[in-house]
């Protein structure tokens, strides 16, 4: 994963999670406290996929690059 990317990510993993801030903020009035706690668990779901996305992308490229073994390359002794 390239630095670039790796950036945007955790900038719309905090921009997610400053937004669910900002709902939590806005739920203190009662009469949209229903909508705006479903809007920010919304939110909150968001980022937690952004973050895990990108951690399960980091795995996977490191396991991507790690060279495999062969089984026949330490069978050959004569050679």
């Amino acid at each position: 994963m390239n630095a670039a990317l790796q950036v945007q990510i955790s900038i719309a993993a905090l921009v997610c999670s400053v937004a669910a801030l900002v709902f939590s903020l806005l739920a203190a009035f009662p009469g949209l406290k229903d909508v705006l706690a479903a809007i920010r668990d919304g939110v909150l779901w968001f980022a937690l996929f952004l973050v895990l996305g990108g951690v399960s992308f980091v795995v996977w490229r490191h396991y991507e690059r790690q060279p495999m073994m062969s089984i026949t390359t330490s069978n050959h002794y004569g050679r």
